[in-house]
């Protein structure tokens, strides 16, 4: 279980440069800002490790299936010591994902740096509205120690007000923008991979099929079992390639993400009209962080379900 004290420690032990909500920051809010810093780049290294271990579960579940397949079809009786070996990878990794946490650690700190972002640019445009009260319930309830962190924080009044349209809304608009490209571009490479697996998978599969009707309408002078062998090893491997490239891309939540940046993109748009027409209000900076919110609170949610499993 992650606690304030679990993210003060891994903040004492980083060594990487910390990152900053804006160029210039004000004095009176580093505080805010290091905090932002040291969870967005604890939760960068995090998802680096959550995507790492993701993969070689992945592998090592495809690993197994065909070690056993040759075991099985061609006999290679030795290489039930490589599925031992290959099972007691599975759950030494799924032991080590869950002594690292570094799931859910990439989860909550990103939760943790974006609540900073928006207390950031709440305090600089002199909004009157603590984000603990704007903070989604179910973010509240589930990761109770973030509001730990947030009311434990000084109470700042900055002298003059500064305007959040350029190192908010804009910004984060061009971000979402940049985002939303990498994300279309790595689903379609993702997507073509899994499509390419699939196609040759049953190709395989009409292959099989074909050679079973040649058998059975003719009596050709071959050692069928032999091939059958063969076939059901080269079926068996490729719909286990198929099982890890769907374990693993499957894990990744592109759509979601994808959807996630063009209603940022959306919202952001919306904001930057509304300023254009009546300024920047209270009510629409209010709005803007509370909407802010509960996409990170959704986002949080779906990711949850991402974390680390055995899949054989």
């Amino acid at each position: 279980m992650i606690t304030k004290e679990t993210f003060l420690n891994d903040k004492k032990t980083l060594k990487t440069p910390l990152t900053h909500i804006v160029e210039d920051v004000i004095p009176e809010l580093r505080d805010v800002d290091e905090i932002y810093g040291a969870a967005d780049v604890l939760s960068i290294q995090n998802a680096q490790k959550h995507q790492k271990i993701l993969f070689l579960l992945s592998l090592a579940g495809t690993l197994l299936t065909i070690f056993f397949l040759l075991y099985d079809e061609a006999e290679l009786y030795g290489l039930i010591f490589a599925c031992i070996i290959m099972v007691m990878t599975l759950f030494l990794i799924n032991r080590f994902a869950d002594n690292l946490d570094c799931h859910k650690k990439y989860l909550e700190y990103r939760v943790l740096a974006e609540n900073m972002r928006v207390h950031y640019f709440l305090m600089i445009a002199g909004v009157n509205r603590h984000i603990a009260k704007i903070m989604p319930w179910y973010i509240k309830s589930s990761i109770p120690w973030i509001e730990e962190i947030i009311n434990g924080l000084p109470e700042i009044q900055l002298n003059e007000k500064q305007s959040i349209l350029e190192c908010w809304i804009r910004d984060q608009k061009s971000y979402h923008e940049s985002a939303l490209e990498k994300s279309k571009a790595r689903k379609i490479r993702d997507d073509r991979t899994t499509k390419i697996v699939i196609v040759i998978t049953v190709a395989a599969y009409i292959v099989a099929m074909l050679f079973e009707i040649y058998m059975f309408n003719s009596t050709p002078n071959v050692d069928a079992n032999a091939i059958r062998a063969v076939l059901k090893i080269v079926l068996g491997t490729l719909s286990a390639i198929t099982l890890f490239t769907g374990s693993y891309y499957g894990k990744m939540s592109l759509p979601n993400i994808i959807d996630d940046h063009r209603r940022m993109i959306i919202l952001y748009d919306a904001a930057e009209k509304e300023i254009e027409i009546n300024g920047e209000t209270e009510e629409l900076i209010v709005f803007l962080a509370r909407e802010f919110l509960t996409e990170n609170s959704a986002w949080y949610a779906y990711q949850s379900k991402n974390k680390p499993d055995i899949v054989i």
